[in-house]
C-alpha cells in the first residue's frame, strides 16, 4: 500500500455516516484512528466517557429512597447484576470484587460504544487504554495473590509441589503470568479497532459508490451487529478478570480444605 493511502485510512475519523468519512480521506480530518492517536484526542474521549459513568452514577444516588424507583431502580438492577455476576465466576464472597469488576465493564462498554457516535474515537480502539486496563487487571491479581497467600507462597506457586520439576515450571509459569496483560490487551484492542475500520471502509465506500448522495449507509450492518460485539468484548474482558482473581483466591481455600476432604 503506498504510504499516503496508508496515513489516509490510519488517519480517518470514525464516523456512523459516509460524510464524516469522506471528510477523514479528503484530509481535512481532526482524528485519527491506529496506533497512536494524539495524546489529547485519547485522554478526551476517555474523559468524556468517565464524566458519563459519574454523571450517571450521581443520577442514581442522588435521592436513594426505601422502594427504588426510575433512575435508583436502574442503578441497584446493575449492580445486583455485577454480584451475581462475580459471586458466580469467583465463587462465594465473589461481590467484594463488584467495584473492580463492575467500573471495567462499565468503562470498556460505553467506551466501545462511543466510537459509533459521529466525529468520536473509541478510546479502546487504541492500543494504550486496552494495555493500561490489562495492567490494572494484572497488578490487581498479584496483590490478591499476595493477600491471600503472602509472598512466599505466592513465589511458591509458580514453582509447584514437586521441588525437581519447579526447576522447569517455575520460569514457564512466570511468562504465563506475564503475557496475560497482553493477550487482555490485544484481544480487546483488535476487536474494537477491527470493527472501527470496517465501518469507516463501508462509509467511504458507500459515498464512493453514489458521490450525489452524502449518505449511503453501507455501515448500517455493522453498526447494529456492534450492539452487540461491543457488550460481548466488555463481558469478554471482566469474564476473564473475574477467572483470574478466583484462580488466585481459591488457592488456600482449597490448601485449607484438603485436610478436612482427607480425614472424612
Amino acid at each position: 500500500m503506498p504510504q499516503g493511502e496508508h496515513s489516509q485510512l490510519a488517519g480517518a475519523p470514525h464516523a456512523s455516516s459516509g460524510a464524516h468519512a469522506a471528510q477523514g480521506h479528503g484530509g481535512h480530518h481532526q482524528y485519527k484512528l491506529g496506533d497512536i492517536p494524539s495524546p489529547w484526542l485519547l485522554f478526551s474521549n476517555s474523559l468524556l466517557v468517565i464524566l458519563v459513568l459519574v454523571a450517571f452514577g450521581y443520577r442514581t444516588t442522588r435521592k436513594l429512597a426505601d422502594i427504588p424507583r426510575g433512575w435508583q431502580n436502574c442503578g441497584e438492577m446493575i449492580v445486583e447484576a455485577f454480584v451475581s455476576f462475580t459471586r458466580g465466576v469467583i465463587g462465594p464472597g465473589g461481590e467484594k470484587y463488584v467495584p473492580l469488576v463492575g467500573t471495567l465493564f462499565l468503562f470498556i462498554y460505553v467506551s466501545n460504544l462511543w466510537g459509533q457516535l459521529p466525529i468520536f474515537h473509541s478510546p479502546t480502539a487504541n492500543l494504550s487504554t486496552t494495555l493500561a486496563l490489562g495492567l490494572i487487571v494484572f497488578l490487581y491479581v498479584q496483590f490478591v495473590g499476595i493477600r491471600q497467600r503472602g509472598l512466599r507462597g505466592y513465589l511458591g506457586h509458580f514453582w509447584g509441589p514437586v521441588p525437581l520439576a519447579g526447576i522447569l515450571l517455575f520460569p514457564v509459569e512466570v511468562i504465563s503470568e506475564l503475557v496475560k496483560p497482553f493477550t487482555l490487551a490485544m484481544r480487546l484492542f483488535g476487536n474494537i479497532f477491527g470493527e472501527d475500520t470496517v465501518i469507516i471502509v463501508l462509509a467511504t465506500l458507500g459515498v464512493a459508490v453514489l458521490p450525489q448522495i452524502p449518505i449511503l449507509p453501507l455501515q448500517l450492518p455493522i453498526l447494529i451487529l456492534s450492539l452487540l460485539t461491543t457488550f460481548v468484548q466488555a463481558l469478554v474482558f471482566t469474564l476473564l478478570t473475574c477467572i483470574y482473581i478466583a484462580l488466585q483466591s481459591h488457592h488456600e481455600e482449597h490448601h485449607s480444605e484438603a485436610p478436612v476432604h482427607a480425614t472424612s
